[in-house]
């Protein structure tokens, strides 16, 4: 009986794809629609994870940083790839 070539393992996307742009610094975060009302349940999530919830979820969603108190800080990604407010 011939032997069988061995099967290479399948390539597998990489999840961390651009990752390592998206500085985790702790605070949590939710993903919010154009009103500024939360579209993923929960007490929050980190950062990167914030980014790639909105960009799955909703096509204009941002993102906010959750507060001690539950309030919510509007704000964007900045070139650097940290949490920067949104001007009021």
């Amino acid at each position: 009986m011939a032997e069988q070539a061995k099967k290479k393992p399948a390539k597998m996307a990489n999840r961390n794809l651009g990752a390592e742009a998206v500085k985790d610094d702790g605070e949590k975060y939710a993903v919010v629609n154009g009103d500024g009302r939360p579209v993923y349940p929960g007490a929050g999530v980190a950062l990167g994870e914030a980014v790639r919830l909105g960009t799955q979820l909703l096509a204009a969603a941002g993102i906010a940083r959750l507060e001690s108190d539950g309030t919510l800080t509007p704000g964007r990604l900045d070139e650097a790839g940290a949490f920067a407010p949104a001007a009021a």
